[in-house]
Protein backbone atom coordinates (compact mmCIF):
# COMPACT_ATOMS: atom_id res chain seq x y z
CA UNK A 1 0.00 0.00 0.00
CA UNK A 2 2.93 2.36 0.74
CA UNK A 3 5.68 3.03 -1.81
CA UNK A 4 8.78 5.14 -1.19
CA UNK A 5 10.11 6.40 -4.50
CA UNK A 6 13.63 7.82 -4.54
CA UNK A 7 15.43 9.73 -7.30
CA UNK A 8 19.11 9.67 -6.39
CA UNK A 9 20.76 12.19 -8.67
CA UNK A 10 24.24 13.55 -9.13
CA UNK A 11 23.47 16.81 -7.32
CA UNK A 12 20.62 15.94 -4.94
CA UNK A 13 18.23 13.16 -3.95
CA UNK A 14 14.45 13.46 -3.77
CA UNK A 15 12.01 11.06 -2.12
CA UNK A 16 8.22 10.77 -2.27
CA UNK A 17 6.11 8.54 -0.04
CA UNK A 18 3.12 7.34 -2.05
CA UNK A 19 -0.10 5.73 -0.83
CA UNK A 20 -2.18 4.00 -3.49
CA UNK A 21 -5.38 5.57 -2.21
CA UNK A 22 -4.12 8.96 -1.06
CA UNK A 23 -1.27 9.82 -3.44
CA UNK A 24 1.96 11.48 -2.30
CA UNK A 25 1.77 12.02 1.45
CA UNK A 26 5.36 12.99 2.28
CA UNK A 27 8.43 14.32 0.48
CA UNK A 28 12.06 14.82 1.44
CA UNK A 29 15.42 15.87 0.02
CA UNK A 30 19.00 14.81 0.65
CA UNK A 31 22.42 15.27 -0.94
CA UNK A 32 23.73 13.52 -4.06
CA UNK A 33 23.58 9.72 -4.25
CA UNK A 34 25.66 8.80 -7.31
CA UNK A 35 28.01 6.07 -5.97
CA UNK A 36 30.67 6.80 -8.59
CA UNK A 37 31.02 10.51 -7.81
CA UNK A 38 30.82 9.81 -4.05
CA UNK A 39 31.02 6.16 -2.91
CA UNK A 40 28.73 3.18 -2.52
CA UNK A 41 28.73 3.65 1.24
CA UNK A 42 27.77 7.31 0.85
CA UNK A 43 25.04 6.53 -1.70
CA UNK A 44 23.48 3.85 0.50
CA UNK A 45 23.78 6.18 3.50
CA UNK A 46 21.75 8.86 1.69
CA UNK A 47 18.99 6.36 0.87
CA UNK A 48 18.99 4.98 4.42
CA UNK A 49 18.53 8.49 5.80
CA UNK A 50 15.60 8.99 3.44
CA UNK A 51 13.99 5.75 4.64
CA UNK A 52 14.58 6.73 8.26
CA UNK A 53 13.00 10.14 7.69
CA UNK A 54 9.97 8.52 6.06
CA UNK A 55 9.46 6.27 9.07
CA UNK A 56 9.95 9.22 11.40
CA UNK A 57 7.24 11.18 9.57
CA UNK A 58 3.68 11.19 10.99
CA UNK A 59 2.47 9.31 7.90
CA UNK A 60 4.32 6.02 8.34
CA UNK A 61 4.39 3.94 11.51
CA UNK A 62 7.05 1.34 12.22
CA UNK A 63 4.64 -1.59 11.85
CA UNK A 64 3.93 -0.74 8.20
CA UNK A 65 5.75 -2.57 5.41
CA UNK A 66 7.26 -0.48 2.65
CA UNK A 67 7.94 -1.06 -1.03
CA UNK A 68 10.85 0.95 -2.39
CA UNK A 69 11.62 2.07 -5.93
CA UNK A 70 15.07 3.55 -6.53
CA UNK A 71 16.49 5.36 -9.53
CA UNK A 72 20.14 6.03 -8.72
CA UNK A 73 22.52 7.92 -11.00
CA UNK A 74 25.48 5.78 -12.01
CA UNK A 75 23.73 2.41 -11.58
CA UNK A 76 23.32 1.60 -15.25
CA UNK A 77 24.84 -1.89 -15.04
CA UNK A 78 23.33 -4.89 -13.26
CA UNK A 79 26.65 -5.55 -11.54
CA UNK A 80 26.59 -2.05 -10.03
CA UNK A 81 22.97 -2.49 -8.93
CA UNK A 82 23.85 -5.78 -7.24
CA UNK A 83 26.82 -4.22 -5.50
CA UNK A 84 24.66 -1.33 -4.29
CA UNK A 85 22.06 -3.75 -2.89
CA UNK A 86 24.75 -5.67 -1.01
CA UNK A 87 25.86 -2.46 0.72
CA UNK A 88 22.24 -1.62 1.47
CA UNK A 89 21.36 -4.99 2.99
CA UNK A 90 24.34 -4.75 5.32
CA UNK A 91 23.38 -1.33 6.69
CA UNK A 92 19.61 -0.76 6.60
CA UNK A 93 17.94 -0.76 10.00
CA UNK A 94 14.54 -1.14 8.35
CA UNK A 95 15.45 -4.06 6.08
CA UNK A 96 12.94 -6.33 7.83
CA UNK A 97 10.16 -3.83 7.03
CA UNK A 98 10.93 -3.63 3.32
CA UNK A 99 8.50 -5.74 1.30
CA UNK A 100 10.35 -5.23 -1.97
CA UNK A 101 13.09 -3.02 -3.35
CA UNK A 102 13.77 -2.27 -7.02
CA UNK A 103 17.03 -0.61 -8.04
CA UNK A 104 17.45 1.02 -11.45
CA UNK A 105 19.39 3.90 -12.95
CA UNK A 106 17.96 7.42 -12.89
CA UNK A 107 17.44 7.35 -16.66
CA UNK A 108 14.81 4.64 -16.49
CA UNK A 109 12.75 6.52 -13.91
CA UNK A 110 13.00 9.71 -15.98
CA UNK A 111 11.44 7.75 -18.85
CA UNK A 112 8.78 6.10 -16.69
CA UNK A 113 7.78 9.38 -15.07
CA UNK A 114 6.30 10.35 -18.44
CA UNK A 115 5.42 6.99 -20.05
CA UNK A 116 4.13 5.49 -16.77
CA UNK A 117 5.89 2.22 -17.49
CA UNK A 118 5.62 2.08 -21.27
CA UNK A 119 8.71 1.47 -23.42
CA UNK A 120 10.45 4.39 -25.08
CA UNK A 121 13.56 6.56 -25.26
CA UNK A 122 14.67 9.33 -22.92
CA UNK A 123 17.36 11.95 -23.41
CA UNK A 124 18.44 13.43 -20.07
CA UNK A 125 20.44 16.61 -20.46
CA UNK A 126 21.44 18.43 -17.30
CA UNK A 127 24.96 19.00 -16.05
CA UNK A 128 25.74 15.69 -17.77
CA UNK A 129 23.88 13.86 -20.53
CA UNK A 130 22.73 10.34 -21.30
CA UNK A 131 20.25 8.74 -23.71
CA UNK A 132 18.49 5.54 -22.67
CA UNK A 133 16.09 3.30 -24.56
CA UNK A 134 13.86 0.61 -23.04
CA UNK A 135 12.00 -2.05 -25.03
CA UNK A 136 10.56 -5.14 -23.35
CA UNK A 137 13.40 -6.65 -21.32
CA UNK A 138 16.14 -4.76 -23.13
CA UNK A 139 17.73 -1.48 -22.00
CA UNK A 140 20.44 0.29 -24.02
CA UNK A 141 22.29 3.48 -23.19
CA UNK A 142 24.38 5.92 -25.19
CA UNK A 143 26.61 8.46 -23.48
CA UNK A 144 26.64 9.29 -19.82
CA UNK A 145 30.33 8.45 -19.58
CA UNK A 146 31.17 11.72 -17.89
CA UNK A 147 32.58 15.06 -18.99
CA UNK A 148 36.12 13.72 -19.39
CA UNK A 149 35.03 11.27 -22.09
CA UNK A 150 33.94 13.28 -25.11
CA UNK A 151 32.52 16.14 -23.06
CA UNK A 152 29.03 14.60 -22.67
CA UNK A 153 27.41 16.09 -25.82
CA UNK A 154 24.00 17.52 -25.03
CA UNK A 155 24.96 18.36 -21.47
CA UNK A 156 25.18 21.74 -19.80
CA UNK A 157 28.88 21.05 -19.38
CA UNK A 158 29.34 20.53 -23.12
CA UNK A 159 27.33 23.62 -24.07
CA UNK A 160 29.13 25.73 -21.46
CA UNK A 161 32.54 24.52 -22.63
CA UNK A 162 31.62 25.40 -26.23
CA UNK A 163 30.78 28.93 -25.06
CA UNK A 164 34.24 29.21 -23.52
CA UNK A 165 35.89 27.96 -26.71
CA UNK A 166 33.96 30.57 -28.68
CA UNK A 167 34.93 33.57 -26.54
CA UNK A 168 38.60 32.58 -26.34
CA UNK A 169 38.64 31.97 -30.10
CA UNK A 170 37.27 35.48 -30.60
CA UNK A 171 39.95 36.82 -28.25
CA UNK A 172 42.70 35.02 -30.20
CA UNK A 173 41.35 36.04 -33.59
CA UNK A 174 40.52 32.43 -34.44
CA UNK A 175 36.77 32.80 -34.48
CA UNK A 176 33.99 35.31 -35.22
CA UNK A 177 32.70 37.98 -32.90
CA UNK A 178 29.95 36.79 -30.61
CA UNK A 179 27.55 38.29 -28.08
CA UNK A 180 28.68 35.53 -25.74
CA UNK A 181 31.66 37.68 -24.79
CA UNK A 182 29.57 40.54 -23.43
CA UNK A 183 27.12 38.21 -21.72
CA UNK A 184 29.97 36.43 -19.94
CA UNK A 185 31.77 39.63 -18.99
CA UNK A 186 28.59 41.04 -17.49
CA UNK A 187 27.38 37.80 -15.91
CA UNK A 188 30.74 36.97 -14.32
CA UNK A 189 31.40 40.61 -13.30
CA UNK A 190 34.81 40.70 -15.00
CA UNK A 191 36.43 43.25 -17.30
CA UNK A 192 38.38 40.97 -19.65
CA UNK A 193 37.89 37.42 -20.90
CA UNK A 194 41.38 36.53 -19.66
CA UNK A 195 40.03 36.87 -16.12
CA UNK A 196 38.03 33.69 -16.72
CA UNK A 197 41.17 31.55 -16.52
CA UNK A 198 41.35 31.39 -12.71
CA UNK A 199 37.56 31.05 -12.55
CA UNK A 200 37.77 27.96 -14.77
CA UNK A 201 40.87 26.27 -13.42
CA UNK A 202 40.86 27.07 -9.71
CA UNK A 203 38.50 24.82 -7.73
CA UNK A 204 37.29 23.26 -10.98
CA UNK A 205 33.78 21.83 -10.91
CA UNK A 206 31.87 20.60 -13.94
CA UNK A 207 28.74 22.33 -12.58
CA UNK A 208 30.59 25.64 -12.82
CA UNK A 209 31.33 25.08 -16.51
CA UNK A 210 27.75 23.91 -17.10
CA UNK A 211 26.50 27.23 -15.75
CA UNK A 212 27.97 28.95 -18.84
CA UNK A 213 25.25 27.25 -20.93
CA UNK A 214 22.87 29.99 -19.77
CA UNK A 215 24.95 32.56 -21.68
CA UNK A 216 24.52 30.52 -24.87
CA UNK A 217 20.76 30.59 -24.43
CA UNK A 218 20.82 34.36 -23.80
CA UNK A 219 22.92 35.03 -26.91
CA UNK A 220 20.81 32.67 -29.04
CA UNK A 221 17.69 34.61 -28.02
CA UNK A 222 19.38 37.64 -29.63
CA UNK A 223 20.11 35.66 -32.82
CA UNK A 224 23.84 35.45 -32.20
CA UNK A 225 25.06 33.10 -34.93
CA UNK A 226 27.79 31.49 -32.80
CA UNK A 227 25.33 30.65 -30.02
CA UNK A 228 22.73 29.43 -32.51
CA UNK A 229 25.28 27.11 -34.10
CA UNK A 230 26.22 25.67 -30.70
CA UNK A 231 22.57 24.88 -29.99
CA UNK A 232 21.89 23.48 -33.46
CA UNK A 233 24.92 21.18 -33.30
CA UNK A 234 23.94 20.09 -29.78
CA UNK A 235 20.40 19.31 -30.98
CA UNK A 236 21.81 17.30 -33.89
CA UNK A 237 23.98 15.22 -31.55
CA UNK A 238 21.10 14.55 -29.15
CA UNK A 239 18.84 13.46 -32.01
CA UNK A 240 21.59 11.32 -33.52
CA UNK A 241 21.93 9.36 -30.27
CA UNK A 242 18.18 8.93 -30.09
CA UNK A 243 18.06 7.70 -33.68
CA UNK A 244 20.73 5.07 -33.02
CA UNK A 245 18.79 3.76 -30.02
CA UNK A 246 15.58 3.68 -32.04
CA UNK A 247 17.26 1.57 -34.72
CA UNK A 248 18.65 -0.83 -32.12
CA UNK A 249 15.46 -1.30 -30.15
CA UNK A 250 12.39 -0.69 -32.27
CA UNK A 251 11.03 -1.77 -35.63
CA UNK A 252 10.52 1.02 -38.14
CA UNK A 253 6.84 0.17 -38.53
CA UNK A 254 6.10 0.78 -34.84
CA UNK A 255 4.34 4.11 -34.28
CA UNK A 256 4.27 6.72 -31.52
CA UNK A 257 7.31 5.53 -29.57
CA UNK A 258 7.69 8.06 -26.71
CA UNK A 259 10.88 10.13 -26.86
CA UNK A 260 11.16 12.04 -23.60
CA UNK A 261 13.24 15.20 -23.26
CA UNK A 262 14.25 15.46 -19.60
CA UNK A 263 16.67 17.58 -17.61
CA UNK A 264 17.39 21.25 -17.11
CA UNK A 265 18.73 21.91 -20.62
CA UNK A 266 15.28 21.29 -22.09
CA UNK A 267 13.78 24.05 -19.96
CA UNK A 268 15.08 26.20 -22.81
CA UNK A 269 12.36 26.12 -25.46
CA UNK A 270 14.72 26.82 -28.36
CA UNK A 271 16.88 23.73 -27.87
CA UNK A 272 13.78 21.60 -27.19
CA UNK A 273 12.29 22.78 -30.50
CA UNK A 274 15.55 22.15 -32.37
CA UNK A 275 15.78 18.59 -31.04
CA UNK A 276 12.14 17.99 -31.91
CA UNK A 277 12.78 19.25 -35.44
CA UNK A 278 15.83 16.98 -35.81
CA UNK A 279 13.80 13.98 -34.59
CA UNK A 280 11.11 14.65 -37.20
CA UNK A 281 13.18 12.47 -39.53
CA UNK A 282 12.07 9.51 -37.38
CA UNK A 283 8.35 9.46 -38.08
CA UNK A 284 7.73 6.71 -35.53
CA UNK A 285 8.67 8.70 -32.43
CA UNK A 286 6.48 11.05 -30.43
CA UNK A 287 8.50 13.72 -28.63
CA UNK A 288 7.39 14.53 -25.08
CA UNK A 289 8.88 17.31 -22.98
CA UNK A 290 9.09 16.04 -19.39
CA UNK A 291 6.52 17.54 -17.04
CA UNK A 292 6.72 15.27 -14.00
CA UNK A 293 9.62 14.94 -11.59
CA UNK A 294 11.66 11.74 -12.18
CA UNK A 295 10.80 10.58 -8.65
CA UNK A 296 7.35 9.71 -10.05
CA UNK A 297 9.10 7.15 -12.24
CA UNK A 298 10.58 5.43 -9.18
CA UNK A 299 7.04 4.94 -7.85
CA UNK A 300 6.00 3.64 -11.28
CA UNK A 301 8.84 1.08 -11.10
CA UNK A 302 7.15 -0.56 -8.12
CA UNK A 303 3.61 -0.34 -9.48
CA UNK A 304 4.78 -1.91 -12.75
CA UNK A 305 6.55 -4.68 -10.81
CA UNK A 306 3.30 -5.30 -8.92
CA UNK A 307 1.50 -5.93 -12.20
CA UNK A 308 -0.29 -2.66 -12.83
CA UNK A 309 -0.62 -1.59 -16.47
CA UNK A 310 0.34 1.88 -17.69
CA UNK A 311 -3.36 2.70 -17.99
CA UNK A 312 -4.03 1.61 -14.40
CA UNK A 313 -1.02 3.56 -13.14
CA UNK A 314 -2.18 6.68 -14.99
CA UNK A 315 -5.66 6.35 -13.48
CA UNK A 316 -4.22 5.85 -10.00
CA UNK A 317 -1.89 8.84 -10.22
CA UNK A 318 -4.58 11.06 -11.75
CA UNK A 319 -7.25 10.13 -9.20
CA UNK A 320 -4.99 10.65 -6.19
CA UNK A 321 -3.71 13.93 -7.63
CA UNK A 322 -7.29 15.16 -8.15
CA UNK A 323 -8.23 14.22 -4.58
CA UNK A 324 -5.19 16.09 -3.23
CA UNK A 325 -6.15 19.21 -5.22
CA UNK A 326 -9.71 19.09 -3.90
CA UNK A 327 -8.44 18.49 -0.38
Amino acid sequence: MYILGIDGGGTKTKASLFHKGEGVIWEGEEEAANPHSTSYAHSVGVVNRMINKAYESPFLSENIELSIGLGIAGLGRKADQTKWLEYFKESSQYLHKIKEIIVENDGKIALYSETLGRDGIVSICGTGAITIGVHQAKTIRIGGWGHLVGGDPGSGYHIGSQALVAVFNELDGLGPETMLTNHILEGEAINRIEELVPVIYQDFEKQRIAAFASYVFQAAAQNDEVALNIIRETARQIAERGGILFQKLFQTDVKDIPFVLAGGIFQNDFIAKEVTAELAAISSVKVIKAQRHPVVGSIVLVLKQQGYSAEQIETMLTNTSDRQKRG
